[in-house]
């Protein structure tokens, strides 16, 4: 951040330099421009009224092309700072985000990496009761899961932009929030799920894994910014010719300025050296992609009272 306000510093100087520059050499062509004129017209003033209509013309002329030439370069200048801001400074944001990432990434697989490896020394080098073991035995499961998903995001983030595959195929899809739902409620028990899937047989056309990546990005982004309340909301409901996903939380939610930038790629709030929550900065950026290939809207509201909705409406 510093890095990023030490330039803009640097590039507000710099235009400032260019603009007062620019003025003043034009005052100063003017100004002899206007020196020059005055000369000669005080010359041929009582000599040749012919000559001195002449230099009028040629004065005009030449302030004319002055003002002309230098209005165009000012523009030209103004115009090509502006673009190079843009640009050095959307180069300057892409690197703090892969900076971020970069950090959550490597806390992110030296976590469970570490939990497992203290596991299996604990299972291998203690004598352990029953109870005991099967309870170390889920903790490394939900661990070895942690890491799965962390690592399908990464691979699926790579390949949504260039090589990723979608197979179309008729999908219900409540059943497969269902599914999805339960398997995320079984590895994070202290999270009150509440479910309201329609129970009608409604089918919508996608690539099941797809949208399988879709769901646990979204509700595992739930359980994430649930905050004190550990609760969320899922539902499906057909509404204008749409099957509608809605997921809520009830923690703090999103500011309204954040709420686009977090479906970009590597984009995270705040700063990864004091945030607490845990992420990459890839899941709603794969769930954006998605939406997208899958036709859908995609829309982070404000839930009521407090918290956010992730709603995403498929084509039916």
């Amino acid at each position: 951040m510093k890095k990023i306000n030490k330039y803009r510093i640097f590039h507000l100087i710099v235009m400032t330099y260019l603009v007062a520059a620019f003025s003043w050499w034009a005052i100063l062509l003017s100004k002899k421009n206007s020196e020059i004129y005055n000369l000669k017209k005080e010359y041929l003033v009582e000599n040749n009224i012919q000559s001195l209509e002449d230099i009028e013309n040629e004065y005009e002329s030449s302030k004319i092309m002055v003002l002309g030439e230098g209005l165009v370069f000012a523009i030209s200048i103004i115009i090509g700072l502006v673009l190079i801001y843009r640009a050095v400074w959307a180069e300057l944001k892409l690197n703090s985000r892969l900076n971020n990432f970069l950090l959550s990434v490597t806390h992110e697989l030296k976590t469970p990496i570490t939990s497992l490896n203290l596991i299996n020394r604990t299972l291998a080098n203690k004598e352990l009761d029953k109870e005991q073991s099967l309870s170390l035995l889920n903790t490394s499961y939900e661990e070895s899961l942690r890491l799965e998903s962390l690592v399908n995001n990464i691979l699926t983030a790579a390949q949504m932009e260039s090589a990723y595959q979608f197979n179309f195929e008729s999908i219900n899809f409540s059943d497969l929030v269902k599914v999805r739902a339960d398997r995320i409620a079984k590895i994070f028990p202290h999270i009150d799920m509440e479910l309201d899937l329609l129970k009608t047989k409604q089918m919508i056309k996608g690539d099941k894994e797809a949208l399988t990546k879709l769901i646990d990005n979204i509700i595992d982004n739930a359980v994430k910014y649930s905050g004190d309340s550990n609760q969320i909301q899922i539902s499906t409901v057909i509404e204008n010719n749409q099957m509608i996903l809605s997921i809520s939380d009830f923690g703090e939610g999103i500011k309204d300025e954040e709420k686009k930038k977090i479906l970009n790629k590597f984009y995270r709030v705040g700063d990864e050296n004091i945030r607490q929550t845990k992420g990459t900065g890839l899941g709603l950026f794969i769930v954006k992609e998605i939406a997208e290939a899958h036709k859908a809207s995609l829309d982070i509201l404000d839930n009521k009272p407090s918290g956010t909705e992730v709603k995403i409406g498929f084509p039916i």
